[in-house]
Order: structure tokens, then sequence, then C-alpha cells
């Protein structure tokens, strides 16, 4: 799955905004179980920024597996590296409301 995406030269995105902008124009199509975890961290991105990838998905009651297959579905090499744009999203989304 990750090889596909290399192979499409297609990087990860850098934001949330990019993430849904991918998602809306079916550049990132999910599977079932991996579209539910899509949904609430694109609800909810505080969740995945600050809750464990097992909190998760108990949270939308798929395995600790499927939440890091979200992440490499996405394009990124680990669980860890879709949290940190998620939390560097959410610092900048901070900053601009002070």
């Amino acid at each position: 799955m990750l090889q596909d995406i290399q192979d499409r030269g297609r990087r990860p995105p850098a934001t949330l905004q990019e993430l849904k902008y991918q998602i809306a124009k079916r550049q990132i199509v999910f599977p079932d179980r991996l579209e539910q975890v899509a949904r609430l961290i694109i609800e909810r991105p505080e969740m995945i920024a600050f809750e464990s990838a097992a909190t998760i998905a108990r949270n939308c009651r798929v395995s600790q597996t499927t939440v890091h297959r979200l992440a490499q579905h996405i394009g990124f090499q680990t669980f860890g590296e879709f949290r940190a744009m998620i939390r560097n999203h959410l610092r900048k989304t901070a900053a601009n409301r002070r």
C-alpha cells in the first residue's frame, strides 16, 4: 500500500487542510474500516494529537493495527509522523487565534 503511494510520487499531506482536500478530490480513497477512523480524525483532530493509537482504535471500534494502517495509507511512514502533522496543525490554529 505504502509502496503504491511512493510509486505514484505522492508525498503525505503536509497539513490537515491538504488531507481534507485530497479526500474531497478522491485522491485518497479509504477502505471501510480506514474511512471510519479517518472521519473521526477529521472531525476531532485533537484525538490523534493527544490520544494513543490504542485509545483511538477503541473509540472507533477497530484494531490498533487499523489506526497504524490509516497513517500508512495516507502516505506517512509511521503513526508518529501522522500525529506530528496533526499536532502542528493544532499548534498553528491555536497561534492564529491569539
